[in-house]
């Protein structure tokens, strides 16, 4: 614009333009506020499913407490003083909610099929009449009173966290509750000069009640947080068990021809989160899923006994329970078994224990038919290329320097099965766009698959986007990545829309490559 003195007419064009600018710049598209409105939807979804949680906690404490009054009663009224705090905000935060609404000529007249409440706001693009409400008459006041009632009430449920009135709370509880709740008001202080701001004052209003939507959520999930920790607590003092399994117990397993075998058979209760030390001899066992781990190697054959004594903290502190056992060692035939049934996959490390009753892992030698075999730090490995069969063997080195064969077993040769594809986390299925725009790539998994950790990835797909009304559009992905292309369909499309996935190439372990089957979604 010209510099200098100016007209008036000049100066009132000059304004003008840049009003009109200012209005270009904040113009948001209907695509972004009809998000908005999904995602506020999904998070009303979310508080319903939360609440209703808490309420059948809260149920089942009530008649536990009815029961065991001195025990669970304490931490019953104290997780309604939580359930309390929490209404009490949400009231608020939906109070406030109301207001803006109304402010703003309330919501659309609802179609068929709609919801009256839960249909788009009438003014969803307006960025004032929320700026002025919370920042103007007088200055932040309404800006301030919201950032004091979240940290207020934040605080609030922390507290109900606290030892006291019968209640006692592991700290790391509410350390772990603290570090994770959503429910504060952190901001970027060097980009904005308040949470409020940053949140609120240059915002459509479908983005704030959407904002104020997921403020209540972030306190319904903290509430369900808190309440789980109560109930956890409330029998942490005793000692707990989570597992129960069927023992055999012996006098001995190996028995001479013409003699009685006796045993104990019993339903036994264990903790695999027990960390109670299992002392033998003054060594602490390794543990493992709640087990204490011994280990012996013997130099020969005979009956060797073993003892020690499980250490349990209890209340009233340490509590000693002292055992005693025996095991026979002799030369045996070799033992051979596949960590993953009796088969071996194509492309993977397949890991194989291999064990010769007498002989250390170091005098055991195996071998292995159509495939190769090597040793690891904990057992063996074993590496197949065609499908078909393999026999593993296994020999032993004896003192006089010769080798034993000591047994065999085979089994069965397999091609990797070809895995499952995915919308990111999603199944082919009927979704929201919203939940379709949170997805950030195709990705490839083996959910029921033996082995842990096989990795598949994407390397390309091609994808159409079908509307139920109008053309078809195509996309080409090069990799597992989600295109913008894609993402900008999919912020179009609306109810019965579909999103169809195909030719999707997957490569896997030794670089094994697999067409998997396409993904249909439908848009809900």
């Amino acid at each position: 614009m010209a510099s200098g003195k100016l007209s008036a007419r000049q100066k009132m064009i000059n304004m003008m333009y840049l009003v009109l600018t200012a209005m270009l710049a904040l113009n948001v598209s209907k695509e972004i506020l009809k998000a908005f409105h999904l995602m506020e939807i999904s998070f009303n979804q979310a508080n319903s499913n939360v609440d209703k949680k808490n309420q059948n906690i809260l149920e089942a404490l009530q008649e536990q407490a009815s029961n065991r009054k001195d025990e669970v009663g304490p931490y019953y009224q104290r997780a309604l003083d939580v359930k309390k705090v929490s209404g009490e905000f949400v009231k608020y935060i939906e109070e406030l909610k109301t207001t803006l609404i109304k402010k703003a000529d309330g919501r659309k007249e609802p179609e068929k099929g709609e919801t009256a409440n839960e249909t788009e706001l009438t003014m969803a693009d307006n960025i004032e009449l929320h700026a002025n409400y919370f920042f103007k008459s007088p200055k932040d006041a309404k800006a301030k009173e919201l950032t004091d009632m979240v940290n207020n009430t934040r605080e609030k449920l922390m507290n109900l966290l606290k030892d006291g009135n019968g209640v006692k709370v592991d700290p790391k509880d509410r350390e772990k509750i603290m570090a994770l709740t959503n429910l504060n008001t952190e901001y970027d202080s060097k980009k904005y000069p308040s949470w409020a701001v940053m949140y609120f004052e240059h915002s459509p209003l479908a983005s704030v009640i959407t904002m104020l939507t997921k403020i209540q959520n972030d306190c319904r999930n903290t509430e369900a947080d808190i309440i789980d920790a109560l109930t956890r607590n409330i029998d942490k003092k005793k000692v707990s068990f989570d597992r129960l399994e069927a023992k055999v117990i012996a006098n001995s397993t190996a028995v001479m021809v013409g003699s009685e075998y006796k045993a104990e058979v019993l339903l036994v209760a264990s903790n695999s989160k027990s960390e109670n030390p299992v002392v033998v001899g003054g060594r602490t066992l390794p543990m493992e899923d709640g087990k204490g781990i011994y280990t012996a190697r013997p130099s020969n054959q005979g009956t060797f006994k073993w003892g020690g004594s499980i250490q349990v903290k209890g209340p009233e502190g340490v509590v000693t329970y002292p055992f005693e056992a025996e095991y026979q060692a002799f030369q045996g035939a070799a033992t051979i078994s596949a960590d993953a049934m009796n088969v071996l996959y194509i492309g993977l490390e397949n890991p194989i224990s291999i064990a010769v009753a007498g002989y250390t892992p170091n005098d055991i030698v195996a071998t292995i038919s159509g495939g190769s075999l090597s040793r690891t730090g904990k057992g063996w490995v074993a590496k197949v290329t065609t499908p078909g069969k393999a026999t593993i063997t296994a020999s032993v080195k004896v003192k006089d320097g010769s080798v034993r064969r000591m047994g065999s077993m085979e089994y069965r040769i397999k091609n990797v099965p070809k895995p499952e594809s995915m919308f990111g986390a999603l199944e082919s299925g009927n979704y929201p766009a919203a939940a379709l725009l949170g997805q950030n790539s195709i990705t490839a998994s083996m959910p029921n698959f033996v082995f842990e950790g096989i990795r598949w990835v994407v390397t390309k797909y091609a994808c159409a986007y079908v509307p139920r009304r109008g053309q078809a559009e195509f996309f080409n992905g090069a990799g597992a990545s989600i295109t913008g292309q894609i993402k900008s369909a999919i912020t179009r499309a609306k109810r019965g829309d579909k999103i169809l996935v195909d030719e999707i190439m997957a490569q896997g372990p030794g670089g094994i490559t697999k067409k998997l089957a396409p993904i249909a979604i439908n848009i809900n």
